[in-house]
């Protein structure tokens, strides 16, 4: 893929998502422990379209501090993340073999989620949890009493199961459907790149459409579109290298990210359909930053920074366990959330470190390992190579 002028590092990695990866991680952990604390009843009622029953939502809900607890925003830059990072090689005409890219693929999101799986029964069990003790209704919600066997090993099935014991994980359901239909999804993107800047538009309306009428596949499944479209614009490298209009671009999708929150407040006789439908602009808005971060730029380099890249590090478990910690501090200690919570998200970044050395990238090593395994095996036994797109790809010029 031709860079463009791309703020990459020595081995090609656009290292400001990195940074954003991790911002996006640590806005979920504010959303939930907002959801988590007393004011989260409150928080929801507001963005239901209700009425705040304190100051201090009203301000979280109805000011620009919203942007720091734009929980589901922040999983869609993930989902535009990901549709660019496993897009946009494509793009460049390098070749994907099928035969190492699923083990190492489902085994790499796999494995880490299932053993945040056993992290949050563990802690569910040891916590001895109570519902009632739970300060908000989404703490009740997600507090367990008891777990049979059935809810365990149901959850492990993150295509087909119930992932209510660690409620992040149910991204990783779209993660993987997407992963396993790459090929597709990287077709959609050769068709809709002969709009180029309009491109953006198609996953757009197609979010819209599935978020006004209830429909997960189209909602979720354009977000990742909409992440290799950004790869189509980046390996076009149409966007101006200077730092003001980059600058302008990132601040355009941050202002597009925030419509149907203006809408709420603004209008608050608009229909919940019209408002659900603006969430097609939360996904230009998350591409247009996308974008923006993948060029040179004092934004870049801000992103790029060594704090950001932990965060980026860190992000994928940060994710993964940070909801049960939540969950286990405010029966811990009931009562006391305002300042357990607190204590749960200081831990949750210590607890995601640890992770992501002795979980995360050992598992990331075994799936790399597997993968190439299952390749050779494949070619040893002369069954040829399934090779993606050199059957149907292109070279970007």
């Amino acid at each position: 893929m031709s860079e463009g002028g791309g703020a990459v590092d020595q081995t090609g990695r656009f290292t400001a998502l990195d940074g954003l990866r991790g911002l996006a991680a640590v806005i979920v952990v504010f959303y939930h422990a907002v959801l988590a604390s007393p004011w989260g009843n409150g928080f929801q009622v507001v963005l239901g379209g209700g009425v705040p029953d304190s100051r201090f939502v009203d301000a979280l809900a109805n000011t620009p501090l919203r942007y720091f607890v734009m929980g589901p925003e922040a999983v869609i830059v993930f989902f535009v993340l990901s549709g660019f990072v496993l897009i946009a090689p494509l793009l460049g005409g390098r070749g994907l073999n099928l035969w190492s890219y699923y083990p190492r693929r489902v085994l790499r999101l796999w494995l880490p989620s299932a053993a945040a799986m056993v992290f949050a029964v563990i802690l569910i069990v040891l916590t001895a949890q109570r519902p009632d003790q739970a300060p908000s209704e989404w703490g009740k919600t997600y507090s367990f009493p008891a777990l049979s066997a059935g809810d365990v090993l149901n959850s492990f099935f993150f295509l087909t199961g119930d992932t209510k014991l660690n409620n992040p994980l149910w991204t990783l359901r779209w993660e993987l459907l997407f992963s396993l239909l790459l090929p597709l999804a990287f077709l959609l993107v050769v068709w809709i790149r002969r709009w180029t800047g309009l491109g953006l538009l198609v996953p757009a309306v197609a979010v819209g459409v599935g978020n006004a009428f209830g429909v997960p596949a189209l909602t979720y499944g354009s977000v990742f579109l909409a992440g290799g479209v950004v790869a189509v614009l980046v390996s076009r490298d149409v966007v101006p290298r200077r730092p003001v209009v980059i600058g302008a671009l990132a601040l355009c999708g941050l202002l597009l990210m925030g419509v149907p929150d203006a809408v709420r407040v603004v209008l608050p006789g608009v229909s919940t359909t019209v408002r659900a439908g603006t969430q097609g602009l939360v996904v230009i808005g998350a591409a247009l930053i996308v974008l923006a971060l993948t060029q040179r730029s004092p934004l870049a380099r801000l992103f790029g920074s060594a704090p950001m890249l932990f965060l980026g590090r860190i992000s994928f478990s940060l994710y993964l366990v940070h909801v049960p910690i939540l969950i286990a501090s405010v029966h811990l200690a009931p009562g006391t959330a305002y300042w357990a919570l607190p204590v749960a998200i200081a831990s949750s970044f210590i607890v995601a470190w640890l992770f992501m050395r002795f979980v995360e990238q050992p598992s990331a090593r075994f799936a790399r390992t597997v993968g190439g395994r299952v390749s050779a095996f494949v070619s040893s036994r002369g069954a040829g190579r399934d090779e993606f797109p050199e059957q149907i790809g292109l070279q970007e010029r």
